[in-house]
């Protein structure tokens, strides 16, 4: 291998990754760069956590995977191209960052060469190459269908990022999440930013109604949750969310602003630190006296409890999460024992999600 040619980079819209396709003498390959992230200086540094996706060969192909100076090469009988090698060219070769902001596809001209999608890495799965047959460590092979479905989220995906960048597309996002908080809780009273005046934008509107101060984050489903496809089975049906919290109006004003200050940090970490929420996750958060962390419930899980009516966005259900302050001894069980059994000592199961600043499990 005596060069080296990177052939595009791109960096996500979203998420601390780089991605990149590299041409050497024996092979292309698609790579996502993960930097490492020290928490306790909350600084980004030099790491090594990448994923890697064959390409193509360059030349003529080895015997066998891993065959002395044809490293990283696929060898005969796994792949389709020509047996002497193809390159690939600059000219239309794009990368397209899928909606979570953390996996990517490299296509040209419109034709899906690789993808690196959420749930590569794990199990030894590489991601899926266009000229890959069969599957090993270094690509799966990418049937039609799949290839097929790969280029409608190109098409999908690179609209989504290019209306993102347009103000008239957020004032259109903005009318429809007013209409839908409208629906639910009559004219809204209150409209707040809680995205720090950086992409993408973050608002919580803020509604009443039956003595209950309702807050709901506006234009996080946007975009899905990085990671959770790889740890939730059927991951996109609640890769998009949306936090909600209410409180008794007559004790309603210090709560909801410890429950905004929370979303307003963890839209920001979804993305920075690719973590997602989901039905029964909890975040500790001292805010509120006499409570040591928000639950957070779909409320679809939950017979009987409300939600705002949201629509599919790309074609995905937006899930709602109430933000319910539990006491340490609530937070304790839930990690020992988990929110299902948890759920088992509610006292009022439909009204989980209204604080009156009691707990709301007998333990």
């Amino acid at each position: 291998m005596r060069e080296k040619i990177t052939l595009i980079e791109s960096e996500s819209p979203l998420c601390p990754v780089q991605a990149f396709a590299e041409q050497t003498d024996n092979a292309v390959w698609f790579y996502l760069f993960y930097p490492f992230r020290d928490q306790k200086k909350d600084l980004f540094e030099a790491g090594n956590n990448l994923k890697a996706c064959w390409v193509c060969n360059c030349r003529e192909a080895p015997d066998r995977l891993d065959s002395g100076d044809r490293f990283m090469m696929m060898p005969k009988g796994c792949f389709s191209h020509d047996p002497n090698g193809i390159t690939v060219a600059k000219e239309g070769l794009h990368i397209t960052w899928l909606a979570d902001g953390n996996s990517a596809v490299l296509h040209r001209n419109g034709n899906v060469l690789a993808v690196i999608p959420p749930k590569a890495g794990l199990y030894a799965f590489p991601g899926f190459s266009r000229y890959a047959v069969g599957q090993n460590r270094y690509a799966w092979e990418m049937p039609e269908e799949l290839r097929l479905h790969w280029m409608q989220q190109v098409a999908d995906c690179d609209q989504l990022w290019e209306h993102s960048h347009a103000a008239g597309f957020w004032q259109s996002l903005q009318s429809m999440h007013l209409k839908i908080l409208d629906g639910f809780f009559g004219k809204n009273t209150g409209y707040y930013a809680i995205d720090e005046g950086k992409y993408p934008l973050r608002a919580v509107i803020e509604g009443k109604k039956n003595g209950v101060v309702y807050g709901f984050t506006a234009f996080l489903s946007l975009f899905q949750q990085p990671e959770i496809e790889v740890y939730i089975k059927n991951g996109w049906q609640h890769s998009r969310i949306e936090f909600g919290f209410a409180a008794a109006e007559h004790l309603a004003d210090k709560p909801k602003i410890q429950a905004y200050n929370c979303f307003m940090a963890l839209a920001k970490y979804i993305y920075r630190d690719t973590v997602f929420f989901a039905h029964g996750h909890t975040n500790t958060w001292d805010g509120i006296p006499g409570f040591h962390a928000f639950l957070f419930l779909n409320a679809r899980a939950i017979e009987g409890m409300e939600s705002p009516q949201y629509p599919k966005f790309m074609g995905d259900p937006i899930n709602l999460l109430w933000a319910v302050p539990i006491t340490k001894a609530e937070y304790d069980f839930t990690v020992e024992n988990g929110v299902d059994e948890l759920l088992k000592h509610a006292k009022d199961p439909a009204r989980l999600h209204i604080f009156d600043g009691k707990p709301k499990f007998s333990l």
